[in-house]
């Protein structure tokens, strides 16, 4: 009787869990109706709202706005994913990190990393005192997310980071954003 009391709590429990995070991506997705992000005159129809921010495939970001794109994984202590995009007339960015780290989005100054790169968007880190084993503050980080092995990129930091013109409009079906070249 007792293991039929514990077989019942488990279950119940694992169903509620389902249940919960079933709703969280029904929630998500319905948000993300919500919005529509138009790069270059190109429609992205894959929109992500996360923490009440939109975000894009960096793929169909770059593709819309003519950037070249590369990827590198550079293998440290952890696999960090490096991302090169670059354009003619328009500043080369580099989106690198991993899930365990988070993502940093930086506008290069020069070709190779230097101290007059601008950082467009650094993960905050928790690092206990005297301490150099630090961790990613997932309450406060709103980066890039690797999701179904997809990037995605929050449009607002990319349209700082590859100097775009960012305008975002109030529709009758949600929120339009457009990105364009200055």
């Amino acid at each position: 009787m007792k293991f039929r009391s514990l077989s019942l709590f488990a279950l119940t429990s694992v169903l509620l869990a389902a249940s919960l995070i079933w709703n969280s991506e029904q929630a998500a997705a319905n948000d993300a109706e919500d919005y529509s992000v138009m790069a270059g005159g190109t429609p992205i129809t894959d929109v992500l709202v996360h923490k009440g921010k939109a975000y894009v495939p960096l793929k169909s970001l770059t593709d819309a706005m003519g950037y070249e794109i590369s990827y590198t994984l550079k293998q440290e202590l952890d696999n960090f994913h490096q991302y090169d995009l670059k354009a003619a007339n328009s500043p080369a960015v580099s989106i690198w990190g991993n899930d365990k780290w988070g993502y940093t989005i930086v506008r290069r100054a020069t070709q190779e990393m230097s101290v007059n790169d601008i950082d467009i968007y650094k993960p905050a880190k928790l690092c206990p005192e005297e301490s150099d084993h630090c961790k990613l503050d997932e309450r406060k980080y709103e980066g890039p997310l690797f999701i179904k092995k997809t990037l995605y990129v929050p449009v607002r930091d990319m349209a700082t980071a590859l100097n775009l013109k960012l305008t975002v409009t109030q529709t009758q079906k949600g929120r339009s954003i457009h990105l364009s070249k200055r």
